[in-house]
């Protein structure tokens, strides 16, 4: 645990660590982005001077606006005025381009009073923030030589046109930081799955280990008896033995067919199979086995045959899986139920118990191989973790699902549904 909270802190502090340098970094090159931008203003002011510096075509035109002079054109002097509007307007936009401005701006053609002459024919789509850059024209417009007159340019939001400046580097210095993120988050989740799964397979361990114990002393103790004591029953012992045998065979066998059906990904050879007949089959076994332990057992399983596509073999431990289970977490006194339902489409094989119930936050786990709900001592109830996952898998290689109801206390009924044929 300590070593988790390590490496989840180490990784908090890096990635913390990761976006304040991005964050200066930004900063850095915001500032060195405005600085940038002055320069380029500086030179614009300069070409915008020596662009109005010589009678020209727009020189002139502003010179009448500015005078209010019609004399010269067929026409009002408001339409001189907007034709010198938009005439700027183009003038200052190629100069700015021309530097690699490419922000939005506005303009005003005033004097030192405030008095405005012209205005530009748009507006600011920001109102926060303006940037103003003054351009004094006192001197160059050839019609007004010594007239106060000043252009100012007027900018807003300059923060995104910087940012867009910086995009080259912003935006990669963001994919990496979100790709290194990304690696450690699936190095810190591979590493805690890991330790998760060293503990599980320890603890599969132990109780395999602990289950096998059992029938291997009773076989060393049987064949002990076998060989000092000539008054034994010969043929009780070798009962005996043949027993434990058989447990050992059976525990054997469940985790290599477990392991045969998902390394070797093996596809059942599934025919017509009658599911009704299967279950009064597991159904007469397990009577036995009840009667022995009383344990009050009941079956609802309709007359007549219910046809399933199925491997027998396979369906048949998934039952006895589940009614061993019921048995092994029912409380006194036992009651197991094993029903049979179909409908159009599905035949559901049900075992339902009176046991001890499972927590909700471990349902969804319980399928999952080894694991095993915590209940204080792991070899209260002897298993190792791989019933329920062996049901849901040859379940599921039946093209069905697993259900699960279940409340502490109340008991569980687990549903097999499986597909009619």
């Amino acid at each position: 645990m300590k070593t988790r909270n390590f490496f989840i802190g180490l990784f908090v502090m890096s990635v913390v660590g990761l976006i304040y340098v991005q964050y200066q970094f930004l900063r850095v090159g915001l500032n060195l982005a405005a600085v940038q931008f002055d320069n380029k203003m500086g030179e614009v002011v300069t070409d915008i001077r020596e662009g109005l510096e010589y009678e020209n075509q727009l020189s002139f035109l502003l010179g009448k606006a500015i005078t209010q002079d019609d004399s010269y054109f067929r026409l009002s002097i408001d339409s001189v005025q907007d034709a010198s509007r938009f005439y700027l307007n183009d003038f200052v936009k190629g100069v700015l381009v021309k530097h690699g401005v490419n922000s939005d701006f506005t303009y005003r053609l005033k004097n030192k009073d405030t008095l405005v002459y012209l205005h530009s024919p748009e507006v600011l789509k920001s109102e926060g923030k303006v940037l103003s850059y003054p351009v004094h024209l006192e001197g160059y417009l050839p019609a007004l030589k010594d007239a106060p007159v000043i252009l100012e340019l007027r900018f807003s939001d300059l923060n995104s046109y910087f940012m867009r400046q910086l995009n080259g580097l912003t935006i990669p210095g963001a994919i990496f930081l979100l790709i290194i993120t990304a690696v450690v988050i699936w190095v810190l989740k591979g590493f805690l799955q890991q330790r998760s799964l060293i503990t599980v397979t320890n603890e599969f361990i132990n109780n395999l280990t602990h289950e096998l114990k059992t029938p291997v002393f009773s076989i060393g103790l049987a064949t002990k008896l076998l060989a000092e004591r000539e008054d034994v029953d010969k043929k009780e012992v070798a009962g005996i033995i043949r027993v434990q045998l058989d447990k050992l065979k059976a525990q054997i066998d469940r985790v290599l067919e477990l392991a045969g059906l998902e390394e070797k990904g093996e596809v059942l050879k599934r025919t017509r199979l009658d599911l009704a007949a299967l279950l009064r089959e597991s159904a007469e076994e397990f009577e036995g086995v009840a009667a022995l332990e009383a344990v009050d057992f009941s079956t609802r399983i309709p007359e007549g045959q219910v046809w399933v596509k199925g491997m027998k073999s396979y369906l048949k431990n998934v039952t006895d899986t589940l009614l061993d289970n019921a048995k092994k977490y029912s409380a006194d006194p036992k009651r197991i139920v094993l029903a049979l339902e179909a409908d159009d489409k599905y035949a559901r094989i049900c075992v339902e118990d009176n046991g001890i119930g499972i927590p909700k936050e471990d349902q969804k786990r319980i399928f999952e191989k080894f694991y095993r709900v915590s209940s204080g001592d792991l070899h209260a109830v002897k298993g190792y973790g791989l019933g329920l996952h062996f049901v849901k898998r040859i379940t599921e290689l039946h093209k069905g699902k697993v259900l699960l109801r279940s409340q502490p206390g109340s008991g569980s009924v687990f549903t097999i549904q499986i597909p009619l044929i």
